[in-house]
């Protein structure tokens, strides 16, 4: 029992530190975001990172990045988790929908996704909403996949059955008995997603197609690069953003670990 929350608490509090840090960052730390210092200055208890080649105090960017990372990737799992439950709803019955829809997917299956998304963040641009819209376009392919599998298997039971033979229209019976039963792969899909979406938004914003004007972790890692913070040793810049990033990934596995779980014991009763 006691391990089976561990991945609850523990996930639990590593977002919450997350969460304070996005919504109250003067909490962690007395300077503005855009607040000046001396250029390259070494860690210390004034600057507990040290500056950037900028002068802003270091651990400040992470802690305002907190917002804008968390932004895009919870953004971005909302839009895929409603583009793929749509797609695999759809993919799950006959006709032509249907088959336009398995179409789809298979199709997106095969994309190069990390060439494509590239590529089209080139001639899109790199602000914070064409990058969600970027990602959610090419991540909903799992969720799409999951989502099918399970309306499949709901469309054999027996109460499903029921619902047909009394008359029932389908558009009722997906609003009113398929979608409530979605929510386990839906919860599970949604928490991964944000992991999903948040390793894609640093990956992009390391290769420069990040909003400059609204900086991520994974911008961070790009700017500590380009200013030559290797140069400078200044590792705590370039290794912060993405022990962050690795933290707070951990914390929506441990989360959606602990529902996997549930839902086995629930199974098993």
């Amino acid at each position: 029992m006691r391990k089976r929350y561990l991945s609850l608490i523990l996930g639990g509090m590593i977002l919450a530190i997350f969460l304070i840090a996005a919504v109250f960052p003067t909490v962690f730390t007395p300077y503005g975001q855009k607040e000046m210092f001396g250029p390259w200055l070494a860690p210390s208890a004034v600057h507990l990172l040290g500056t950037n080649a900028l002068g802003y105090d270091i651990f400040t960017e992470l802690v305002y990045g907190t917002r804008q990372t968390l932004l895009v990737g919870v953004s971005s799992s909302i839009l895929t988790l409603l583009l793929g439950s749509s797609i695999g709803t759809l993919a799950a019955g006959k006709g032509f929908a249907s088959g336009v829809s398995n179409g789809i997917i298979n199709i997106f299956v095969l994309l190069p996704k990390l060439v494509t998304m590239i590529v089209l963040a080139t001639f899109l641009g790199s602000s914070s909403r064409n990058l969600i819209l970027l990602i959610a376009a090419f991540s909903w392919v799992g969720t799409a996949r999951n989502v099918r599998a399970k309306v499949i298997n709901l469309n054999a039971q027996p109460f499903i059955e029921n619902c047909i033979i009394q008359g029932y229209s389908r558009s009722h019976i997906v609003f009113w008995h398929i979608l409530p039963n979605l929510y386990d792969v839906l919860l599970s899909r949604f928490l991964l997603g944000v992991n999903s979406c948040i390793m894609m938004e640093s990956t992009l914003s390391f290769l420069g197609f990040g909003d400059l004007y609204h900086p991520t972790w994974g911008s961070m890692i790009n700017f500590a690069y380009k200013r030559g913070a290797f140069l400078r040793q200044a590792y705590a810049y370039l290794l912060s953003p993405g022990i962050c990033i690795v933290l707070l990934s951990l914390s929506f596995y441990l989360l959606s670990l602990y529902l996997e779980q549930k839902q086995s014991v629930i199974q098993d009763l």
